[in-house]
């Protein structure tokens, strides 16, 4: 089964082909292997020149710059690559079996779903609580229903993973009507992200796996992790028995840690004082605190890591703090999780700044040996990939996971499709 991930970003379109073989094994998992057939995407959509990047296993790369002011640009821009002669992966579009979307929340739906108008109408209804995804999400899976008219696509919602999370963890101290009428309550996001890692744990900590991607039913038994997925939108998650029992985020992805360009949890009366103040409308409130917020809103300069990482070794003491806050945030929610998980037996770090600052990594670890969580400073440093890089005295293992979204995105769209 040919299935195209499509991970949409509020200014980027990344996609990945992955031809998937499913069965039900003796266990009643759904056992897959998986060949990534191309992986490809287009960066800073609307601002042109927009980069794109397309690679299929076995042929040279393709990299340049395209004008691509909307994601339909960009979208058919990069199916062309994907059918090109030379440098495709597949003679026609119609080779595909289905397209699944790493969608965020959708009003009333929490597991994933075949894409109908009605599930349009709930992604358009929740926009207000995802302003930066759900309509390039809506505006992407148009264009796919007008390339791919007969072709199935699904939605793999963000939420999907943690809808094991306790009713008490979930809930919000606000009047009964908002959660009765508008579901305000804890969803959860990054999902895909925090699924994957749910299950790569135990087969980087040597637990039995049944195939390639999918553990043992008991491989998860008893383990406690924190995940850390870290990035430009970050949340942190608290994994027991391979479920998700808490999540930084809440309704919405504003919520929790400080992000890129987000500024994560806040006073609402805050942004109550402001409006009245400044007279500033919902719309402007809403721009402020979701493009000039977060890192780059404290250090007055990017809302890139590297950017302030770069800007804290130039001496810029607002960059400092912009890191600063951003440790102290993340290891606040590792004190809460260990409460919460009664201890923590594993610690993964993922996503652009978990996998690629160690500098992060290291900030985040200092101070928290007195609950067993050592970090080897020289293999912090020198790590690539995935691993171990937990000191040998750390009665926590701290691990570097690559996390593979698409893989989730793929799995759950087959096994829509397969249930259809």
């Amino acid at each position: 089964m040919r299935i195209l991930c499509a991970n949409v970003g509020s200014t980027s379109f990344k996609y990945q082909i992955i031809d998937i073989e499913t069965a039900k094994s003796a266990v009643g998992n759904l056992a897959v292997s998986t060949t990534s057939l191309v992986k490809g995407g287009v960066e800073r959509i609307g601002n042109s020149p927009s980069a794109f990047t397309h690679a299929v296993p076995g042929k040279p790369p393709r990299e340049g710059d395209i004008d691509a002011p909307t994601h339909t640009d960009a979208i058919a821009h990069a199916m062309h690559l994907i059918t090109h002669p030379e440098g495709g992966c597949m003679a026609h579009l119609r080779q595909l079996d289905g397209v699944g979307f790493k969608t965020i929340l959708a009003k009333g739906y929490w597991r994933s779903a075949r894409i109908t108008e009605d599930v349009l109408a709930a992604l358009e209804a929740s926009t207000p609580l995802a302003p930066m995804h759900n309509p390039a999400y809506i505006a992407s899976i148009r264009a796919f229903q007008k390339l791919l008219p007969r072709t199935p696509l699904v939605a793999v919602f963000e939420t999907w993973f943690h809808q094991t999370i306790p009713d008490y963890a979930s809930e919000f101290g606000v009047p009964r009507f908002w959660i009765e009428k508008h579901d305000i309550r804890r969803y959860g996001f990054h999902g895909a992200s925090h699924r994957y890692i749910s299950e790569r744990v135990p087969q980087l900590l040597g637990r039995d796996t049944e195939v390639e991607g999918i553990s043992k039913p008991d491989s998860s038994e008893g383990l406690r992790i924190i995940s850390c997925h870290l990035g430009g939108s970050s949340s942190l998650c608290a994994i027991k028995d391979g479920k998700s029992i808490d999540t930084s985020m809440g309704a919405s992805t504003q919520y929790g840690m400080i992000q890129s360009t987000r500024c994560g949890e806040l006073d609402a009366f805050a942004v109550l004082y402001l409006i009245d103040k400044e007279g500033f409308s919902t719309d402007e409130i809403r721009r402020q605190l979701i493009e000039d917020s977060g890192l780059r809103g404290i250090s007055g300069t990017s809302g890139d890591m590297r950017d302030v990482e770069a800007a804290i070794k130039a001496g810029n003491d607002n960059a400092r703090l912009a890191l600063d806050t951003y440790v102290y945030g993340v290891k606040k929610y590792i004190g809460a999780y260990i409460a919460a998980l009664g201890g923590v037996d594993v610690i993964a770090f993922a996503g652009g700044i978990g996998e690629k600052s160690a500098t992060t990594r290291a900030e985040i670890c200092k101070g928290l040996e007195w609950c067993g969580i050592h970090l080897d400073a020289a293999k912090n440093r020198q790590h690539t990939g995935e691993g171990d890089i937990s000191a040998k005295d750390s009665r926590t293992k701290i691990l570097v996971v690559s996390t593979n979204e698409e893989i989730i995105v793929a799995r759950e769209t087959a096994r829509v499709l397969t249930e259809l």
